[in-house]
């Protein structure tokens, strides 16, 4: 690999963990004065879709759906709406903290899922990582209240939500994925993305309804800044998937793998400094823990280490 195609991976890590990193806290810090997670979901939604149409329509690459393709649609959105907005109702109740790391917990949930449905079995090894994964997030959440309340709900509220996000996400993977890279290569990625953000939005408008957050977001009164650093962020989830394609191009699923930590551990340790969250041993050993679990499961994943040599791989005996 040339010096340029170094700087130009180097290049797509710094943007993908720095657009990664900036959603979140952005994201969070909407959430301290404008508590209403499921109804910024949708914005977010057409936000994205609002910037995705006139580039689709300028590259002619608005595909419509077939019929096929919209019965399959429906469940990966449902998937992946569960997974939006309980991620961001959780967002809006818990640490930055926690709430990284409950999500760190997604290869856990998907394990057991994909062991559960497809009926296969991982190393040992596998398990015994997913396991001590759980051990990060357990001990941030044992100096959690869970008593206390903020406006958008009880911290078990948004620790049960963020748990009901990681199950969504975990499904997602694993009944979806082979349909979702399918659509992708038939469609593109732009236009993939612009009809997953409407399904997703139509299915999570009746619960932002229900609940009241979408009156409350529309009639709040906002300045002008307000509703524009909103609208931004909403839309700075698109460009946050363009990212990691474009990561993806330069690098690969491993690189892939490690930026994801990378940014959890970035967005705990900034997260941290500036909503000022309480800094005791424990929440250190809890992120230290999840960070290094997370990335040996990592590692074991994208290795060779635990995968079985092929049968014509046994040296023959030669007497």
């Amino acid at each position: 690999m040339g010096m340029s195609e170094n700087a130009s991976a180097a290049f797509a890590l710094a943007f993908l963990v720095a657009v990664g990193v900036s959603k979140t806290l952005l994201t969070k810090f909407l959430f301290t004065h404008s508590p209403t997670p499921v109804a910024f979901s949708v914005l977010s939604c057409l936000a994205t879709n609002i910037c995705l149409l006139p580039i689709l329509i300028c590259k002619g690459g608005l595909k419509m759906l077939t019929f096929k393709q919209f019965g399959s649609m429906m469940g990966i959105c449902f998937a992946i709406g569960l997974d939006l907005g309980c991620q961001n109702v959780a967002l809006a109740i818990l640490s930055i903290a926690l709430q990284q790391c409950i999500k760190a917990t997604l290869p856990t949930a998907t394990v057991v899922v994909e062991s559960a449905i497809k009926r296969t079995c991982q190393h040992p090894l596998i398990y015994l990582t997913v396991a001590a994964i759980c051990i990060g997030p357990i001990m941030v959440a044992s100096q959690s209240s869970w008593e206390g309340k903020s406006e958008a709900g009880s911290q078990l509220f948004g620790a049960i939500m963020m748990i009901v996000a990681m199950i969504g996400g975990a499904f997602k993977y694993v009944l979806c994925h082979h349909t979702i890279k399918e659509y992708q290569a038939d469609m593109g990625v732009l236009a993939f993305t612009f009809w997953v953000e409407i399904f997703t939005g139509l299915m999570l408008t009746p619960w932002a309804i229900l609940n009241g957050e979408a009156w409350t977001l529309i009639t709040m009164d906002q300045s002008a800044s307000a509703w524009a650093l909103l609208w931004f962020t909403g839309a700075f989830g698109g460009v946050r998937i363009i990212a990691q394609f474009f990561f993806l191009a330069k690098t690969g699923p491993t690189s892939l793998a490690m930026s994801s930590i990378a940014m959890q551990a970035l967005t705990i340790i900034i997260g941290i400094v500036l909503f000022e969250d309480p800094v005791t041993p424990i929440l250190i050993g809890g992120v230290v823990a999840t960070t290094f679990t997370s990335t040996v499961y990592a590692y074991l994943k994208t290795s060779n280490l635990l995968k079985k040599p092929p049968a014509d791989s046994k040296p023959k005996n030669l007497v």
